[in-house]
């Protein structure tokens, strides 16, 4: 054995997480989509109509000719049933209209939809603080996200310098990706909920044994271990969630996220021992202290690209580590409910994307569900006015904080 790989085989053998794998589920529920983008649904198993978020109504599966809706039983025929096929729908008294009523027959699309109902989904995330989504996204928009990250089948792609919602359509897909959003929104309890910062892919890559990893820390706007920025519980109150999206594979070896699992519930930061960020990264501190924690008290979460691993941003986390030569594609999204200053201004970016390609190739729908998450707005007795960086205030308090004095407060 190469001192090369005996060296990897060692550090291997000290990274020994709790492995809790998902795998390619056998069976997608579907969605039907009118042209504007929204789900076709019923609440009653009678009548029909249209909304604007996925819950259990908007859940169908393909049954014979046509469709079944999963949870009251209604059934509809079908010209076509195939996953992005344009289709008909027809009940017994007559073709469905773009209202959901009885009429003049309109054009509905089928959607790729999640593996299990909504609800099952809430259930567990309220038992366990995360939930994973497996597979929920459809191969054309995994395939978008890795040319845009430059993983698996595009490794050797040049990453392009303009915003990743500009260059393609699947980062608009995933970031309004609808049960995630609506898990969101429930778990939090406000429908309000905004973007912490811009949609963005990122690539770990091959460890070398040298350079400083990142250690153990909760999420904005909590940021236990990084710099606290909420030092106190928030109780019952969730002031943030994160979506991990899976644009490679996640596997124990090329660096899947590692986690606590259900220390969100614990209202404290991660412990000094276990390896925290703010400490990690400190250029030496990998030569002196060895790596953070990875033992068998750590969970490790593996899951199939086009996946969303969904969870409290109070949960204990950090990446995991590469030991393969590709790199892993991943995009990560902080969520926190309008009341809190996102970590980054979001406007400038979303701006870019209305005068973009992409913008284009999206539905009428997905721009806005992403408006919404990415305009942070002020709404008063004077109407409601769009919030954003304003750069000549923004040079003067970074002129103030570099005179000023170093304070408690």
């Amino acid at each position: 054995m190469s001192q090369e790989l005996q060296s990897l085989h060692q550090r291997y053998e000290s990274f020994d997480p709790t492995i809790v794998s998902f795998t390619n589920p056998a069976h997608h529920f579907c969605y039907l989509n009118d042209q504007k983008g929204d789900w076709l649904v019923t609440t009653d198993g009678t009548t029909l109509g249209i909304q604007e978020f996925v819950d259990d109504s908007a859940i169908w599966r393909v049954s014979g000719d046509g469709f079944k809706h999963e949870k009251s039983g209604l059934r509809l025929q079908s010209s076509a049933t195939g996953p992005g096929c344009t289709c008909n729908l027809a009940t017994s008294a007559g073709f469905v209209d773009k209202t959901g009523s009885i009429g003049q027959p309109a054009h509905f699309k089928v959607g790729h939809g999640p593996e299990s109902l909504p609800s099952e989904y809430l259930a567990s995330l309220r038992k366990q603080g995360w939930v994973c989504l497996t597979c929920v996204l459809p191969a054309d928009v995994v395939d978008g996200l890795q040319r845009v990250g430059c993983v698996d089948r595009y490794a050797d792609r040049q990453p392009e310098r303009t915003s990743p919602l500009s260059q393609d359509a699947s980062v608009t897909k995933v970031t309004v990706e609808p049960v995630s959003l609506w898990l969101t929104r429930e778990y939090m309890g406000t429908r309000d909920i905004r973007l912490g910062h811009s949609p963005g892919v990122s690539a770990l890559t091959k460890d070398d044994g040298q350079r400083e990893v990142q250690g153990w820390h909760t999420d904005f706007p909590y940021l236990w271990g990084t710099g606290d920025r909420v030092p106190l519980p928030s109780g019952e109150l969730v002031l943030g969630m994160q979506r991990n999206v899976c644009v490679s594979d996640f596997t124990k070896e090329n660096g899947a996220t590692m986690f606590k699992l259900g220390s969100h519930s614990s209202m404290k930061p991660p412990p000094e021992e276990w390896g925290l960020s703010k400490h990690t990264y400190r250029r030496g501190h990998r030569a002196k202290f060895g790596l953070p924690y990875a033992g068998t008290e750590s969970d490790l979460i593996e899951a199939p690209a086009g996946s969303i691993v969904l969870y409290d941003a109070r949960m204990w986390h950090r990446a995991g580590m590469n030991f393969t030569p590709n790199r892993r594609g991943a995009m990560i999204q902080a969520i926190v409910p309008s009341f809190i200053v996102p970590f980054m201004d979001t406007s400038q970016t979303f701006k870019s994307f209305l005068n973009s390609a992409a913008c284009g190739q999206v539905t009428e729908r997905d721009r806005i569900e992403l408006e919404k998450l990415m305009v942070h707005k002020i709404v008063g007795p004077a109407g409601v006015f769009a919030i954003t960086i304003d750069d000549e205030l923004t040079e003067r308090v970074r002129r103030q904080q570099g005179a000023a004095r170093p304070s408690a407060y």
